[in-house]
């Protein structure tokens, strides 16, 4: 990617989400992506001209659906800011990681081209992503073209794809043509001949190979540059073996050119099946004689540069092919090695790769441009679906909102409604809460029910409790109208506070405890009985309550006919009770 941002093109570089489930021994690298996001704004940081990388937090699940679903909003709304910001339009995605994820953002962005580099079997090669193969195979049929690591990587993808290419791993040129004249200071002092492996130490090296190869060679040196995944406690500790542990890319040119002979020692399994070595490339342009294990990728690399790699079936051969390079080495030799690999260059590979991706871009364009009617049609056809859909979908949820009694059967369970008692005291609520939400604009109802069950001789008592709203002071005006109905003004009682419907409910309770009441007959808003007995239930243990709203509501008149603001009141009034239950007042 740095290559393709030297030659102009702008990339954006999205570090790994990983394949499999985070366990301890990645808090390392965990914490490296921490750090690498707050170097960056948001994740984004610039590294070079045209090029940027995001490290992405992700939840390290990749296959929980939940974490799967968080990750996709979290990084497509970091991508599609950062692409809008810089004006990246039409991109092209190119991936090496074959996860749902992945998956989700090539489809969430659109992408004018998808190019796979298949470069690993990770069902193979990394415990935990034994699903990997669920998406990758989706995506290497659906890829526009396809970069394939090694031959095996090749022949699967080729099932599954027909636009399929083979690239292994390249070398820098430029690093390698400044290997330094004089050892490294660790090198040295090794003595010579030098027989050295450049990479980890992990579970596919063939230690027991190695070890062979150091006894059967005490005069010479086995020296292992890179670090040690694994323990080897047999290895280190013969006398002619060096562990330099891992260095820079750039120092291992240095290393390199002072070896005598480089070795592939890895066992053949079904990872290794797969793999192609990029070492290989690193020893053969300093012009050094290569001995491997043999691994189909190197016998594959063999038929294409004229067999100069030794390649031994077993360790004895292995160790005689060591000794037979070493014996036979000579200037021609050296060079036709470094003949052979110089077109393995990244900058040789990569030219080749865009002019794969430069004629799948025109082909495309040129099907575009031929299929363009059909392609309109399919759109228009599209299109007129989606309005015909939504149009009928539309239409269906008028009628069922406006001429159906859905509307009144959802309202059903928020109604409560009581026969009217023998109580201490009647509370009038006012405001439209629940019905129109605007102020005073169903107290006369109330008001005159509540008159009308006070002159039945149900209670002595009356309570006015003002609503959320000031707009006036509801709770003067209410006793106003009902002195005017014949209530004297003694019999009244005025909660002037008001602040809601809990509020109201809980200054009720105070004044009731005030009086020693412990019976009262509510009178409220015909679909607000249901939240005000939860209240009651939670806040007012010990009373009795009875809910009696007026039988007739001028808001919601005779329920023949459904207006959008009878829709507002019913969904206000649920909305209502889950912010209580969030609250904790019911």
């Amino acid at each position: 990617m740095s290559t393709l941002a030297r030659q102009g093109h702008r990339v954006l570089f999205i570090e790994n989400t990983g394949v499999r489930r985070a366990t301890l021994k990645d808090l390392p690298r965990l914490r490296q992506r921490l750090m690498n996001w707050r170097l960056g704004v948001r994740g984004v940081r610039k590294v070079m001209d045209n090029l940027y990388v995001y490290a992405p937090l992700v939840l390290p699940f990749p296959y929980s659906r939940v974490a799967r679903a968080v990750n996709k909003a979290i990084m497509f709304w970091m991508i599609k800011s950062w692409t809008k910001t810089m004006r990246f339009d039409n991109p092209i995605v190119w991936t090496w990681l074959p996860t749902a994820l992945a998956m989700d953002l090539i489809r969430a962005l659109e992408a004018q081209l998808v190019v796979y580099y298949c470069c690993d079997d990770f069902q193979a090669s990394s415990s935990g992503s034994k699903r990997i193969r669920e998406t990758e195979n989706p995506l290497i049929s659906q890829a526009d073209l396809v970069f394939a690591h090694s031959k095996a990587l090749f022949d699967r993808c080729q099932k599954l794809n027909g636009d399929v290419h083979v690239f292994q791993y390249g070398f820098n040129s430029e690093v390698f043509a400044r290997a330094s004249e004089a050892p490294p200071a660790d090198l040295a002092m090794v003595p010579k001949p030098i027989l050295g492996y450049i990479g980890g130490i992990h579970r596919h090296v063939d230690q027991a190979l190695l070890e062979c190869l150091a006894t059967v060679h005490p005069d010479k040196s086995l020296v292992l540059v890179g670090p040690l995944q694994v323990p080897v406690p047999s290895l280190a500790k013969l006398p002619n073996v060096y562990c330099l542990g891992q260095k820079k890319y750039t120092e291992l040119p240095s290393y390199i050119k002072h070896f005598d002979v480089g070795l592939i020692p890895y066992v053949l399994n079904e990872y290794t099946r797969s793999v192609y070595p990029t070492k290989l490339n690193e020893y053969l342009i300093m012009g050094k004689p290569v001995v491997s294990t043999r691994l189909p990728e190197v016998e594959y690399f063999n038929q294409c540069h004229r067999s100069i790699v030794a390649i031994a079936n077993d360790r004895d051969s292995f160790v005689e092919s060591v000794q037979r390079e070493l014996t036979e080495d000579n200037d021609s030799l050296r060079r036709q090695r470094i003949i052979e690999v110089e077109r393995n260059t990244w900058s040789r590979k990569i030219e080749a790769m865009q002019g794969l991706i430069q004629a799948k871009l025109d082909e495309k364009s040129k099907v575009r441009e031929v299929n363009w009617q059909d392609n309109f049609r399919d759109f228009y056809r599209f299109a007129r679906k989606r309005i015909i859909a939504s149009a009928m979908a539309s239409a269906m949820v008028y009628a069922l909102l406006f001429h159906s009694p859905a509307l009144w059967l959802a309202g059903k369970p928020l109604q409560i409604v009581g026969q009217p008692v023998q109580a201490d005291v009647i509370a009038v609520l006012a405001g439209g809460i629940g019905e129109s939400g605007e102020p005073s604009e169903n107290y006369q109802e109330k008001v005159k029910h509540g008159v009308e069950l006070y002159r039945q001789g149900y209670a002595s008592k009356m309570i006015f409790s003002s609503g959320v709203y000031h707009t006036f002071n509801e709770a003067r005006v209410m006793k106003a109208l009902a002195v005017s109905l014949g209530v004297p003004e003694t019999a009244i009682i005025l909660d002037e506070i008001g602040g809601g419907n809990y509020a109201s409910l809980l200054h009720v309770k105070t004044i009731m405890l005030a009086e020693g009441w412990t019976r009262m007959l509510l009178v409220t808003s015909r679909y607000n009985t249901g939240r005000s007995r939860l209240v009651v239930q939670k806040n007012m243990a010990g009373f009795i309550v009875t809910f009696t709203p007026a039988p007739q509501s001028v808001f919601f008149g005779d329920q023949r006919q459904i207006e959008l603001r009878h829709i507002k009141a019913i969904l206000h009034e649920y909305a209502s009770i889950l912010y209580y239950w969030i609250m904790a007042y019911i």
